[in-house]
């Protein structure tokens, strides 16, 4: 547990640092984000042991990281790089078809596009136009990272009805719901902290509706993760963090609620 404090405490501290240099220079956040998008893919097709085809994963982690440049309207357009990244999968498939089966060509073609979209949506909640950026990005940590902390100790006090025994035997039904009343909470929190330093009015009542939604969204995000860690036999995705593995491992709720957040934002006004 010490470990994992100290680890939690220093990418805090890391992530207040680049949106500090990203108030200033606003591709610092997109940088990062292509960093931890390639080290995502390469987590998901190398370390579970998929990929065997070493080429076809160093291809899709570089996709990975420049794509997240695409998407910002640097460099080459998005939806052209992700064409030539399935055509070179599909090249992989028809060239080394003995390592490529069934499993390894969704896997390359699926993940490392989703992914990677859902950091693009994690950099558009930052970097959207006016002050709010930072409130939409504590917003998102609150649906996808708050509710897990809660549900982590109300489950560890009082759970005692398992959620999904055969894919995540820790989690429980009580822990999931103390996690959804723990994210409400923190919303209302965080709306009347953001209202007084920005002086803006906020939707109270629209987030409040809306944060056990999310996660939820976020507990599906972690449950499908865990779900794939058990069938290629793995513990943890990576070990960038110690105590909390990684970036997959630390990321599974984030990178699910990202894409649904941005959407939500790119129809509602919250603010």
């Amino acid at each position: 547990m010490k470990t994992r404090i100290i680890s939690g405490v220093v990418a805090a501290a890391l992530v207040a640092g680049l949106l500090y240099l990203n108030s200033f220079f606003d591709i610092t956040v997109v940088i990062a984000l292509a960093a931890l998008a390639a080290l995502a893919t390469y987590e998901m097709l190398s370390n579970t042991g998929c990929m065997k085809n070493k080429a076809a994963v160093i291809v899709a982690t570089i996709y990975s990281a420049t794509v997240q440049f695409a998407y910002r309207g640097i460099l080459v357009d998005a939806a052209l790089l992700t064409v030539l990244y399935v055509l070179s999968v599909v090249g992989f498939t028809v060239f080394d078809h003995k390592n490529f089966g069934d499993r390894q060509i969704t896997m390359a073609l699926a993940w490392p596009v989703l992914m990677s979209y859902a950091f693009a949506s994690l950099e558009r909640v930052i970097n959207v136009t006016d002050s709010t950026g930072l409130f939409y990005f504590i917003m998102l940590l609150i649906f996808a990272c708050g509710s897990d902390i809660f549900a982590y100790f109300v489950g560890s006090a009082v759970g005692k009805h398992k959620l999904a025994p055969e894919i995540s035997p820790k989690k429980t039904v009580e822990g999931a719901i103390g996690g959804l009343l723990g994210a409400v909470l923190l919303t209302v929190a965080a709306v009347f902290i953001f209202e007084a330093i920005l002086d803006v009015d906020i939707k109270l009542w629209l987030l409040v509706a809306v944060a056990p939604v999310f996660g939820i969204i976020g507990m599906l995000g972690d449950l499908v993760a865990s779900a794939i860690k058990r069938n290629y036999g793995i513990k943890d995705y990576g070990n960038i963090m110690p105590g909390h593995g990684g970036v997959l491992d630390r990321l599974d709720s984030v990178l699910l609620v990202a894409p649904a957040f941005a959407l939500f934002l790119n129809y509602v006004s919250v603010v």
